[in-house]
């Protein structure tokens, strides 16, 4: 086939759906409606119960003959899950807490067959250092706005890459994806073990 098949992204986030762009792989959005509440598990399982949630709901109640792609991203530090900011001041305490320290990132996919069977779980774990902030940076940080939406209070992408001293692990995780397992699963489970150049339009920008 000269296009491919178009692999469907069981979410709403922009940096998963460039991500995958970037290496070349379409993708149709189908953003699910789930209960993202914390179930008092560990952070790994509430991470990978929401990607696989995300994915089944998809293949239930849209497309139940596509492969589709679950994700979903969680930041730990101290043993406790930090989710997107409520507010300035809620972001603000989370940039404290992450300054001068090295958090955890864990990036949960499920990839789901046509049939709306899960064929492939994984989790990607990468550790973020952050370096010193001053209660000046922190606001500054805070006023622009970029800690909206973000598990964590921060988008590694963005301004924040100013904050970040090292990543030890996956990047592309951190941001929302981890393209090399993702790639890797495509390649060993769509089509029968095709090639992940079968899901593939273009080169990659």
């Amino acid at each position: 086939m000269s296009a491919g098949p178009t692999l469907v992204l069981a979410s709403a986030s922009p940096r998963r759906r460039e991500l995958l762009a970037r290496v070349g792989v379409p993708v149709e959005v189908v953003p699910a409606e789930i209960d993202e509440s914390e179930r008092g598990e560990p952070g790994g399982d509430y991470a990978s119960r929401l990607a696989r949630e995300k994915a089944l709901r998809v293949a239930q109640t849209s497309h139940p003959d596509r492969w589709i792609l679950g994700a979903d991203t969680v930041v730990i530090i101290d043993g406790d899950l930090l989710g997107k900011p409520l507010d300035g001041v809620d972001a603000a305490v989370m940039m404290g807490r992450l300054a001068g320290r090295t958090h955890l990132v864990l990036t949960a996919t499920c990839l789901v067959a046509p049939g709306g069977h899960p064929v492939r779980e994984r989790i990607v774990r990468s550790e973020v250092e952050f370096r010193p902030l001053t209660i000046r940076e922190i606001s500054a940080y805070v006023a622009s706005n970029e800690w909206q939406g973000k598990a964590g209070g921060y988008a590694i992408q963005g301004i924040a890459s100013g904050l970040v001293r090292a990543v030890r692990g996956s990047y592309t995780s951190v941001v929302g994806l981890p393209l090399a397992e993702v790639l890797e699963d495509l390649a060993l489970h769509v089509a029968d073990g095709a090639p992940v150049a079968d899901f593939r339009h273009g080169q990659p920008a």
